[in-house]
């Protein structure tokens, strides 16, 4: 039929419906400009099919949505926005735009190594106790690292009892009284970013809090400082006391954690911890008695496998090159005599403590595939003159705030701390400025072993590679420390002033050592909320 259709016929045909009087008789007039109909006559055969060009989109319109956690790294770094601009991984993470569960290969760029490209196959954590980073490195620039951020030399505290503005000053003594570092004091010393008071939370005589050791007290620590690499821009992860921030560590949250003793148990317990053994990885935690992580999860032994062990056990171990690929080790606490250099721990102890360990791993066979950390968890109420920046907010759980409590949300970091990389890999007296927190070594950890990020904290962390030159290891021969000294004398002075005895019949495992007198007549004035050491005791003095 369509070969003997006479298309003229058509023509005509459409013609006289066109004229006025017939158009009229079936169509509104006012329809006419509807039937604009292409012309039959000089129809040809139809085009191939071709797909339309989208439509620009406005350079206004810049939002993109981020990939899936399913979809290939290849497909992850960097993203671009329709208008062309490229956002790189570290650009997402300042956005917090990363979640539980991202994968290391979607948030660190694609230069940055993961799995067996990282060549670290044991990650020892030595986390001591409450020292900031200026109290301990106050005078790093005058022996021998001038790139370290210490103290300025007009940087001041105010003391609202004397009205007067006071300055750092050399700590002379090895031990002393504590110095308030609970949610409520740590808001207060950073005073909206002023980081002027250190003095006012800790008074009557707070004026201990703006005191500073040097290379002639922790000698050992400052040649650690000068010989391997260090970060000036580590922080705890919030404006807080032990326990959380060292949940923050493990965890990557405090689910709303707030105070300094113990969290109520958890409802289902995740960590660093429980990630490894759910991988296979193995990983041990060696302390003399009671451990905060143990306090932290409440079920950590019912996991299977040998997870804990005495402090000798890892001096074996490391004798052995038998350590796992995860080590967290843990100090003594409580009193003069611990080694957590908790106050009023003497610091010597502390220190000599951590030089044992280094010393260990330096002569053991894993040294050349390891990676030791030092780090505090947080600054113990000790000044500092950083004000910590912003935080991506973990997951949807508030800080289990009461009425006295400062009202704040866990989106700022805590108080500079010490952060010491001691490895083979480590960079040769270096200094990072990046920012690290209690997320950091975690991420780094997941990208060695490809675990997902525990909440947006950690998702969204930057992981210390900047501290290793894995290409060049400068220390695949360990260089030579000085001895961690200890002055015997100040020793004694500091066991006489803080120790106080036992309960008859009391058999724990942590030192039980309690305040020297009572609060009410203490000099220094008591802690606002008194710390407890992981077997219920008072941490501090």
């Amino acid at each position: 039929m369509a070969a003997d259709f006479d298309s003229s016929q058509f023509v005509g045909l459409f013609r006289d419906l066109m004229r006025p009087r017939m158009l009229g008789s079936f169509l509104p007039r006012r329809s006419c400009l509807l039937l604009l109909l292409v012309v039959a006559a000089d129809c040809k055969p139809p085009r191939p099919h071709r797909s339309r060009p989208k439509a620009a989109v406005s350079a206004a319109y810049d939002w993109w949505p981020p990939p899936p956690a399913s979809a290939a790294s290849s497909d992850l770094a960097p993203v671009a926005t329709p208008t062309g601009k490229a956002r790189s991984p570290l650009e997402r993470r300042e956005a917090c735009e990363f979640k539980k569960g991202a994968m290391p290969e979607q948030t660190l760029a694609s230069e940055e190594p993961l799995g067996q490209r990282i060549p670290i196959d044991h990650f020892v954590i030595v986390m001591q106790e409450n020292r900031s980073f200026d109290h301990y490195f106050h005078d790093l620039q005058k022996y021998g690292q001038p790139d370290a951020d210490v103290t300025p030399k007009d940087y001041v505290n105010p003391d609202p009892l004397t009205k007067q503005d006071l300055a750092p000053f050399h700590q002379t003594s090895l031990c002393g009284r504590d110095t308030r570092h609970d949610w409520n004091s740590a808001h207060k010393q950073f005073n909206g970013g002023k980081m002027d008071g250190f003095i006012a939370t800790s008074n009557p005589k707070g004026k201990r809090a703006l005191g500073y050791y040097d290379a002639n007290d922790l000698g050992y620590y400052y040649a650690l400082a000068n010989t391997f690499a260090i970060g000036d821009r580590y922080f705890a992860s919030i404006l807080g006391p032990t326990w959380p921030n060292r949940m923050f560590f493990h965890s990557a949250s405090t689910f709303g954690h707030i105070g300094n003793t113990a969290p109520p148990a958890l409802p289902e317990e995740q960590s660093l911890f429980h990630q490894l053994s759910r991988k296979g990885i193995e990983w041990v935690v060696y302390a003399e008695g009671m451990t905060f992580e143990e306090k932290i999860f409440r079920h950590l032994h019912d996991i299977k496998g040998d997870h804990f062990k005495d402090l000798d056990g890892f001096f074996a171990d490391a004798k052995e090159n038998t350590l796992p690929a995860y080590v967290w080790i843990e100090s003594t606490y409580g009193g003069p005599d611990a080694t957590d250099e908790h106050p009023p721990a003497d610091v010597q102890l502390g220190q000599r403590f951590v030089a044992r360990v280094i010393d260990a791993l330096m002569k053991s066979p894993a040294w050349s595939h390891s990676a030791l950390f030092i780090m505090y968890d947080e600054p113990g109420g000790f000044f500092d003159h950083v004000p910590p920046p912003p935080a991506c907010v973990p997951d949807e759980i508030e800080p289990l705030l009461e009425r006295r409590h400062v009202r704040a949300r866990f989106d700022r970091l805590g108080m500079r701390t010490p952060f010491i990389v001691v490895s083979p890999f480590a960079k040769a007296h270096y200094v990072s400025h990046h920012v690290y927190s209690h997320s950091s070594v975690p991420r780094l950890v997941q990208a060695r072993f490809e675990l997902p990020a525990l909440s947006a904290r950690d998702a969204n962390a930057t992981a210390p590679y900047d501290l290793f030159d894995f290409e060049h290891p400068p220390f695949l021969t360990p260089p030579r420390l000085p001895a961690a000294f200890v002055d015997d004398m100040a020793s004694k002075v500091c066991h006489a002033r803080f120790r106080k005895k036992k309960p008859p019949g009391t058999t724990v495992n942590v030192p039980d050592y309690g305040r020297p007198t009572e609060a009410a007549g203490d000099p220094e004035g008591p802690e606002e909320e008194p710390e407890t050491a992981p077997d219920g005791t008072p941490s501090g003095d």
